[in-house]
Order: structure tokens, then sequence, then C-alpha cells
């Protein structure tokens, strides 16, 4: 099998194509699936065990699925799809835009019993008008997603943005001009994405205020590349990876992208890669080895590893979110126990971007000890009080991190959350 070696300059980067005319309108259609009372938001609550003095109740919430309009990579116009929470009330709004972690499949349902979905639920009870997109090609959006590539990933922030401006006039929504930005895993690498493109636009209906990732990918080229390499928990990161940048950028010199993998993987993957709507990445997993590489042909590991500029590697650099300088605050959430995503993304990212000069960006490691998944819950109530602090009259230097009670409720929990992981060793999810 030949593989197509790069030309220094790759002579396009997204995006360089002819384009279709932009639609008249973003929004497609919209659909109010359920509404939530205060009643019902605290029965939920109170099923998942979730302290309201840490998720206060405040507004009933209207749920809409929402389908708009997204430039695909080759300039054309197709439907992607999201969540849409709105608190009832009277008065202006901020916005908050949630992006979810890795799925394989590409169905997506709306569920109370979702972690992620409950994470837009508990901000817009608090009066955040709260967007969930599904990324290009996840839920009822068409065509491939993309995984890991920040133009796809932003570009479901920015379009859904539009629509929901649209939406909004109908609704009655008034925004109130914040705009936070967060995300958890892909999420985290997905919404600091978006931050760097919605402010490359730079469209005044649209100003980031803050933005939080979580637990990131930040660094493709440098310390997530490792993993590739090693044993590693989610091998499926290589093949979605590699499967996605062929789709994005042709980088193989082949017809079939499942020549790039050995036997029994070119035949096993497209189950999982195509139209796949039951299958899912644990399952996909169990199926793997442990170190990545070992599902790939040994001609392209050794052009990739022998060829700074190979194509596979010129590309991954472009999505990188290292090297740029936010204008609007930022927060890294993370926990140095993750052996998912390691926590040195965000001290890379941390790293670089101070080195230019950006001094409106902190770290906040949640926790010494716990995993990726145990740790998001934790991630997730930093970047709510994070957020908290600008939606009450800009970044209150008055307000501490975290109210005293809080804080030592918080760390009374993860304390013992810590010490349940440690003991069991098991990565479960807290949210």
């Amino acid at each position: 099998m030949r593989f197509l070696i790069v030309l220094l300059a790759l002579s396009f980067s997204l995006p360089t194509f002819a384009t279709d005319p932009a639609p008249a309108a973003y929004l497609v259609s919209y659909n109010l699936v359920k509404s939530h009372t205060k009643k019902t938001i605290n029965a939920l609550w109170k099923k998942n065990s979730v302290p309201k003095i840490a998720l206060p109740v405040k507004n009933e919430v209207d749920i809409y699925e929402v389908i708009y309009k997204v430039q695909w990579i080759d300039g054309t116009w197709r439907n992607a799809s999201g969540i849409y929470y709105v608190p009832k009330v009277k008065k202006a709004v901020p916005y908050m835009m949630f992006g979810h972690g890795t799925q394989i499949q590409k169905d997506r349902n709306i569920s109370d019993n979702d972690s992620q979905q409950f994470i837009c639920l508990a901000h817009a009870t608090d009066g955040y008008a709260t967007m969930f997109p599904d990324y290009y090609g996840i839920g009822k959006g068409e065509g491939k997603h993309l995984y890991q590539h920040s133009w796809s990933e932003a570009h479901a922030f920015i379009y859904m943005l539009m629509a929901i401006d649209e939406l909004n006039k109908e609704l009655h929504v008034e925004p109130s001009g914040q705009l936070f930005l967060t995300g958890y895993s892909q999420g985290g690498h997905a919404s600091f994405a978006a931050h760097k493109y919605i402010e490359e636009l730079n469209d005044p209906r649209f100003q980031v205020t803050a933005s939080s990732p979580m637990s990131g990918a930040y660094d493709m080229t440098g310390e997530q590349e490792k993993y590739m390499f090693q044993e590693y928990p989610r091998p499926f990161y290589l093949p979605y990876l590699l499967l996605s940048y062929q789709e994005a950028y042709n980088i193989l010199d082949t017809e079939n992208p499942y020549d790039a993998f050995k036997t029994p993987f070119d035949t096993l993957f497209p189950g999982f890669f195509e139209d796949n709507d039951r299958k899912t990445l644990d399952e996909l997993n169990k199926l793997l080895p442990k170190i990545p590489m070992k599902v790939v042909e040994p001609q392209f590991i050794a052009e990739y590893q022998a060829d700074p500029n190979h194509p596979f590697k010129v590309r991954l650099r472009e999505n990188n979110l290292t090297d740029w300088k936010p204008q609007a605050p930022v927060q890294l959430c993370y926990c140095k126990g993750d052996q998912e995503v390691s926590y040195k993304n965000s001290e890379v990212a941390y790293e670089h971007i101070k080195a230019l000069g950006v001094d409106h960006i902190i770290l906040n490691n949640l926790s010494d000890h716990l995993d990726h998944n145990t740790c998001a819950a934790f991630a997730v109530l930093a970047t709510k009080y994070y957020f908290d602090r600008f939606k009450k009259k800009g970044k209150n230097p008055k307000m501490k991190e975290m109210p005293p009670f809080k804080k030592w409720i918080r760390n009374m929990i993860k304390r013992k959350v810590e010490k349940e992981y440690i003991k069991a060793g098991s990565d479960h999810s807290y949210l």
C-alpha cells in the first residue's frame, strides 16, 4: 500500500473551497420535546441525590430539539442538530454552550437520564439559556462526524448560535449578550475550538464572555500523541481520529481508508464507523489491542514516525489548541489522575498561551487522584461557579471561587469519592 507524502505547505486549509451561498435562514425546524416545572426538576435532583445547595432549582425549563444549517468541509450546506434548554424567566438570559464527550454511534436521544443533558438542565434552571450541539454528523445531523476536528466542532457551535438567534425571536427570549463555553473530554477540545473561531469571527452578536474547557486533548501532536504508542484504556481514539482526518483531509493515498488497518480490523471497523446507531465505544474497546498503534499497518506507522511533515501529523498539528491568544478569560479544568486524556494537555496549553502574553487564563486541578470520568462532576461544578462570577455583573472580584460552605461540602464529597476510587480502582462516572 502506498501512502501520499505531504507537500510542505499542503495547499489548502479549511475552508478554501468554492462555497455555496449562505442559507436565507440557519434555523430549519424546532420542536418542544419537554417542559420541566420546578417540581419535576426537584424530583429529578432528589432521584439523583443532587444537593440543591450546589445546583439550585430556580426556574422552569422548556427543552427544544433544533435542526439547523451548517457548512460542510466542501462548502455545501447540510443539516445538524442540537438541544436547546430555555429557562422560563422574564429577564435577559446569558448563553451557555456545552460540548459533549466522545461517542461513536450517531444516535442521540433526549433524556433526563443522560448525564451531559443533566448538566445542561442544571444550568438552564439557574437562568442560563443552554445549547447542546450534536456536532456534525451526530444526532439528526447529516453526513459523517469528524472527530477532534477543530473547524467542524467550532462551527457546530457557531451555526447553532445563529439558528438560536433566529429562534429566540419566535420564543421571545432576550439574550443578555453574555456567552459561556464549556464541555468535557472531546467537549473540552470542541468548546476551546469554538472560543478560538468565535473570536476570529468577531460577530458583535456573539462575543465570548468566558470559557472553561474541561479535560480536553488540546496537545494532539504532543502529550496526547504519546498514548498512541503505549498501553491506553481508550484505544478507539486512534482509528476514530485517522478515519476522520481521511474524510476531512484525504491524508492517505488509498480509495479505501480501511486499508490502513491490519486484519481483522480492516473489516471490523466499518461496522462501528459507518452509519452506526447502536454499537458503542465500550464495545469497540473490548475488541482492540491495548496499544492503539497495533491496529495500524506497520508501513503507515513507520512513515508517520520518520517524517515530521507527514500529512497526518501536519493536520493533527493544525488541530492543536495550544498556540493561540484568547481574548476572553479561560479556565482549564482537569484532574492529575486522568489516564484517558493526560492532564498535561491542559498544562501545555496553559504554558504556551501564557507565553504568548495572555494573563486571563487559569489552571484548575480538581484532584491529584481522580481519573477521567470520576473527575467530571467536580470539573462541572468548578465551571459553573466560574461562570457565575461573570454572570453576576461581570467578573466579580468579591466573589470567591466558591462560597466557603459550598466549598467545604464539595471537598468532603471529593474526599469520599477519592477514597472510593482508590479502593475500587474503577473509573465510573459520578455525573
